[in-house]
């Protein structure tokens, strides 16, 4: 369901923004796109790409068990493009251990994830685990309304499904995710 308000005040206020501050995109990712998906949220143009809405994805075969989806309406520093804004301001999010699992035939990937701060400068730190095994620590650190992707994450597909989790180290704050994007090694 469209939100009025959104619609009426966030929207406009945000298109006459492009037209002053130019937009910050994060440089083309080598490979071929395969997927992208906007996590709690519609779907999306990103860098010319199609990115699946949470309900498409979840319908195709992704899961996210116990996660929670929920929507704000920040404006990230570096001030990012429409379709860019609107997956940041999308997230799910689960007590300290966020589980994703995504359907993908084997084969080879680079696995992208998008975040934004939207609670308060560095409070969440978390550790990104593929296939059981940890393969990076301190993501998501980042000041209040700041984002950044991170990846390139190699990983290989063997029995059909991309198995993922992201952790914080304290119980009580939740991990959490705005977009995750596949890329096919080269």
């Amino acid at each position: 369901m469209v939100n009025p308000l959104k619609v009426l005040l966030f929207e406009p206020y945000l298109t006459l923004r492009d037209w002053v501050k130019p937009a910050q995109e994060p440089a083309l990712l080598s490979g071929a796109f395969v997927k992208g998906i906007n996590l709690g949220g519609e779907a999306v143009a990103i860098g010319g790409d199609r990115w699946q809405s949470y309900t498409e994805a979840l319908a195709a075969g992704l899961v996210t068990p116990g996660a929670t989806a929920a929507n704000s309406y920040l404006v990230p520093k570096p001030y990012a493009r429409r379709g860019t804004r609107a997956m940041l301001n999308s997230v799910i999010f689960k007590k300290q251990i966020l589980e994703i699992e995504q359907p993908l035939p084997n084969d080879s990937y680079d696995l992208y994830l998008w975040m934004m701060e939207n609670y308060q400068t560095h409070w969440h730190t978390l550790e990104l685990r593929v296939a059981g095994r940890s393969v990076a620590q301190g993501i998501g650190y980042l000041p209040f309304r700041g984002w950044a992707r991170y990846g390139p994450y190699p990983t290989t597909v063997t029995d059909g499904r991309l198995h993922l989790s992201l952790t914080t180290s304290d119980p009580n704050i939740d991990a959490h995710l705005m977009g995750m994007s596949l890329h096919k090694c080269l």
